[in-house]
């Protein structure tokens, strides 16, 4: 924060944000961009899927930057503006984000005024979630029946290595793969939904997947 003209002591010390192994936007490595893209969809789509009314700053949904400066009140200038050019070079990241929030007015049941409370299944990538501080990993299956909904199941992996999940709910059949933020567009977000032939996904490291399973009727 040196430009904003306070010996850079403006701002929070406390830094809870990770660079992708590298600092800064200069001569940054292909795998670095690739993961900070693929971060900013996993916080994207898991912002998509909370409960309660999802909030971003205008220009995430293109990756606008500040150039890392986290207090740019006094930058009338390129830190504090939006960059409209980012919107076509990030063509696929703003195609994600309007997918999500496209899928999220889609299915009442992300929306609704209260906590999910006893539609929500919780499991980790086997039956048993991992709710300990050092946990990797979290699955989740929101029931929409009460909403007259589908059925979502979501798994997520923060761990750096792949893991492989075990769909604990219906059979393999029943479900669609919608939201795999590992894959790159347009197979990141397959709006139609894509089959699944086994009962397991193999989440790849840093990534959200997420089912639908169709509501029948009388289900």
């Amino acid at each position: 924060n040196w430009a904003n003209g306070h010996n850079n002591q403006d701002g929070m010390n406390d830094n809870y944000s990770w660079n992708c192994g590298y600092e800064g936007d200069e001569g940054v490595p292909d795998e670095v961009l690739a993961l900070r893209r693929k971060q900013v969809k996993n916080f994207c789509c898991l912002l998509m899927l909370s409960n309660g009314i999802p909030m971003f700053r205008a220009g995430d949904e293109f990756l606008n930057t500040q150039f890392g400066n986290n207090n740019p009140y006094n930058q009338d200038n390129t830190t504090g503006w939006l960059d409209w050019s980012q919107l076509q070079t990030n063509q696929d990241v703003f195609r994600f984000f309007k997918s999500m929030i496209a899928f999220r007015k889609q299915h009442p049941s992300l929306s609704r005024s209260r906590f999910w409370r006893e539609d929500v299944d919780w499991y980790g990538a086997r039956e048993r979630a991992d709710l300990s501080y050092d946990s990797r990993s979290l699955a989740f299956c929101l029931h929409g029946a009460s909403q007259n909904d589908d059925d979502i199941y979501v798994m997520i992996n923060v761990y750096w290595e792949e893991l492989e999940f075990h769909i604990q709910e219906g059979t393999a059949q029943e479900w669609l793969r919608v939201v795999d933020t590992a894959l790159t567009s347009p197979d990141d977000f397959a709006k139609s939904g894509e089959p699944l032939g086994v009962a397991s996904y193999l989440v790849a490291p840093r990534s959200v997947v997420v089912l639908l399973r169709r509501r029948t009727e009388g289900h």
